[in-house]
């Protein structure tokens, strides 16, 4: 929805939003689920649980289409490649070889040059933007095929934790503006009829309004939850701490776009009596990674090629917590060639097997953006804070701010369990953690405003670490 749409739907009255998404909604289905889908989504079904020679042979063809295409059709990467010398036969002899010659692309420049970048012999069939952390827009050309491939991973990923691969009752969290932001009542929700999807908003969630969220869930009885984690912590936490139970047990819930953290995960699936699944996509068009139902989070080959980048710009090791850098199958449109998408994951250890029957390789954690990974010269990265809460009593909400490798805010949202006691502890945590002789600043506040997209965000960095 572009910006201009964007603000009439937000005036409209409550009927007419209604109405307006559903057109939207309609045309989306129309595009997204086509016979070109349904073939698609097959293929990827078939290759979760093939063995990993098939994969990898797949994913070499789609290489070696993609390499050819951008040679042939995107200026941006047809100067890299003419510069260095790479050609077709380079490509065809070794996909992966001409790969590695090519540089890295950096954020900055995908958002600077998307018109160069672009695959000029592919239709432009959808337009989007992403506007990431730092809200400033870039914009997303995509094509059918792209389009339909994106949705078909997206329904495996659904068939492979337990869902049917037709759509099914479903509710989502996500940064959209459904209503309103200054409404003081329900509904703050809006029914998409096509996707048979419930659209909650994630900024009306209040301590008041809860109890309008949770009355809305008993009565949609969803089959699938999903979304941000924070958005659904909430309402697990309100649920579990008021001893509500729910007319309902959902099948799966998928959460997407945030660092989902243990204390989140063992909340909502308290609150929902239901297994929480955690995946890694971009709306840029990043490749897959998913959880399986053995808990274990799967690099989806048959989607994109994954690289794993330490700080000092070299291939991570087992145990690391590595930079992502991905080729992507699923954005055709606006190629992605050794994209540095700044997520970072923590590696596994090696030759970690699961138990479940795809042979696609796994990483340990994902642990969020680069810069939502702490740095201190005592410790170094650190990639995750939620073990600093663990035992804590009072606090509802926290945020962790890193302004310079010295200084650290805390930012928290707490009730009457909260003491001195519990403030001297979690400041002990942190030292254990990040170091003993930085400088923390705690604040108690009775708000911590969403980031960008409605997202929240529970550590950031606010520097840049060279790599």
């Amino acid at each position: 929805m572009g910006k201009i749409q964007e603000k009439i739907y937000n005036n409209l009255p409550y009927p007419l939003k209604f109405i307006a998404l559903n057109i939207k909604a309609f045309q989306n289905s129309k595009q997204r689920y086509t016979k070109e889908f349904n073939q698609y989504l097959k293929e990827y079904i078939n290759l979760w649980d093939a063995d990993i020679s098939i994969v990898e042979e797949y994913q070499k063809n789609r290489l070696t289409v993609l390499l050819s295409e951008v040679l042939q059709d995107s200026d941006w990467y047809r100067k890299i490649m003419n510069e260095l010398g790479i050609t077709q036969n380079d490509i065809n002899e070794n996909p992966y070889k001409a790969l590695k010659r090519m540089p890295i692309l950096t954020k900055s420049e995908r958002k600077s040059n998307p018109d160069i970048i672009v695959n000029k012999k592919r239709n432009t069939d959808g337009v989007g933007y992403t506007s990431g952390t730092s809200g400033a827009p870039t914009i997303n050309y995509l094509d059918s095929e792209s389009i339909n491939r994106s949705f078909a991973l997206w329904r495996r990923f659904h068939k492979t934790i337990g869902l049917e691969t037709q759509r099914v009752r479903q509710v989502r969290f996500s940064g959209r503006l459904m209503v309103k932001p200054n409404a003081k009542k329900p509904p703050f929700w809006v029914y998409n009829y096509f996707e048979r999807q419930l659209l909650m908003s994630t900024y009306h969630l209040k301590e008041i309004n809860l109890i309008h969220y949770v009355k809305k869930l008993n009565r949609f009885k969803p089959l699938l939850l999903d979304g941000y984690p924070s958005a659904l912590y909430i309402i697990s936490r309100f649920i579990n701490q008021n001893n509500i139970t729910l007319d309902f047990v959902p099948k799966a819930i998928a959460v997407t776009a945030e660092t989902l953290y243990d204390y989140q995960r063992i909340e909502i699936e308290k609150a929902f009596n239901c297994h929480v699944f955690n995946q890694y996509a971009s709306s840029e068009g990043s490749p897959f990674i998913t959880e399986c139902v053995e808990g274990n989070l799967h690099l989806n080959l048959d989607s994109g090629i994954f690289e794993f980048i330490n700080t000092k710009g070299e291939k991570a090791l087992p145990g690391d917590v590595a930079q992502l850098v991905v080729t992507s199958f699923t954005n055709l449109k606006t190629p992605l060639l050794r994209y540095n998408i700044e997520d970072t994951v923590l590696l596994s250890e090696n030759n970690k097997k699961c138990s479940c029957n795809c042979s696609m390789p796994i990483i340990e954690r994902l642990t969020g953006r680069e810069d939502d990974i702490l740095w201190t010269e005592e410790k170094g990265y650190v990639g995750r804070m939620d073990t600093a809460y663990k035992g804590l009593k009072g606090i509802v909400k926290s945020q962790i701010i890193q302004e310079t490798p010295q200084d650290i805010t805390v930012n928290l949202i707490v009730d009457n369990a909260f003491d001195s006691t519990m403030q001297d502890r979690l400041l002990s945590n942190l030292k254990d953690r990040l170091g003993q002789s930085l400088n923390y600043q705690m604040h108690i506040v009775d708000d911590i405003p969403l980031g960008a997209n409605g997202k929240f965000d529970a550590v950031r960095r606010n520097f840049t670490i060279e790599l």
